[in-house]
């Protein structure tokens, strides 16, 4: 997936993105810096918490992302489908 461009700038951005994501159930914040969230976010099936990272990179104006399961090798999409949810919140979202 391509990363999501900047709104007006990474300070902006960060705060559209968090304000979005405390929103969401089962999402906690894990750690946070000047270019840098990671997530936690519990799956609705089973007891699973994905790690979900951004950075936000001032170079390219844009928001690199990685969702990843932390047990086993597959998800069935889960993280995938995740990250689309919040990309095409991000593209319609004003």
């Amino acid at each position: 997936m391509d990363p999501l461009p900047f709104y007006y700038n990474d300070v902006e951005s960060k705060m559209k993105l968090m304000e979005y994501l405390s929103e969401l159930d089962g999402v906690r914040l894990i750690e946070e810096s000047e270019f840098y969230l990671h997530y936690e976010f519990d799956t609705k099936r089973g007891n699973y918490t994905d790690d979900v990272e951004f950075f936000f990179d001032n170079s390219c104006e844009c928001i690199h992302f990685r969702s990843a399961s932390r047990i086993g090798w597959g998800d069935f999409g889960a993280n995938k489908r995740r990250m689309k949810r919040i990309a095409f919140w991000w593209s319609i979202d004003d």
